[in-house]
């Protein structure tokens, strides 16, 4: 199965603003830069003849994520799902898509290939809390609209449901644990 790759990605600078009471902006941005690199090597491993973009509004990040082997989709609309909805047109309409959040510290080969191996049209990887969507598959692009956000797995999971499409709900520690959060740099320094 040839699949593409959505990873959206916001400025370093601007990135993990959620961090700023323990983290500087310096350690912020160079925070955002480690954690992009790891899910794009981590995305590039697992699936080989995968196609990786990245969806950025940023020249550095769409910079270094071409140094690093990946297609640039530049932000054509502010906002991470409209983004993602343009990107997504870009893509071969007959492939799988993967979009995949950028700050997955302990994320592996071995979970991207448990969520193409999922028989769903639909695989929501969801977060720690099982609310939100940190990885979602799609048997094609905009098979369903995009519903990230708060309590964003509920929403995948209904627009699934109701367009009558089977849907599958992941959880895998290298999925859910991603870093918004002081006390998620816990998760960060073991995984690092």
């Amino acid at each position: 199965m040839t699949l593409s790759i959505l990873i959206p990605a916001k400025s370093f600078a601007q990135g993990k603003s959620r961090l700023a009471e323990v983290l500087g902006p310096r350690d912020r941005a160079a925070l955002c830069r480690q954690l992009l690199g790891h899910v794009l090597t981590v995305a590039r491993d697992a699936i080989p003849d995968a196609a990786v973009h990245v969806v950025s509004a940023c020249p550095e990040v769409r910079g270094f994520a071409t140094e690093r082997g990946a297609t640039v989709l530049a932000e054509r609309e502010p906002g991470h799902v409209p983004a993602l909805m343009v990107a997504m047109q870009a893509l071969p309409v007959d492939r799988p898509v993967l979009i995949l959040s950028a700050d997955l510290p302990m994320l592996a080969a071995a979970d991207l290939r448990a969520m193409v191996q999922e028989p769903a049209d639909v695989v929501i990887a969801t977060d720690r809390e099982g609310q939100g969507t940190n990885a979602l598959l799609l048997k094609w692009p905009g098979l369903i609209p995009l519903r990230f956000g708060p309590k964003s797995c509920a929403a995948h999971v209904g627009e699934a449901e109701r367009a009558g499409h089977r849907v599958s709900v992941i959880r895998r520690p290298g999925l859910a644990d991603d870093v918004d959060l002081p006390e998620h740099l816990q998760i960060f320094s073991v995984g690092a």
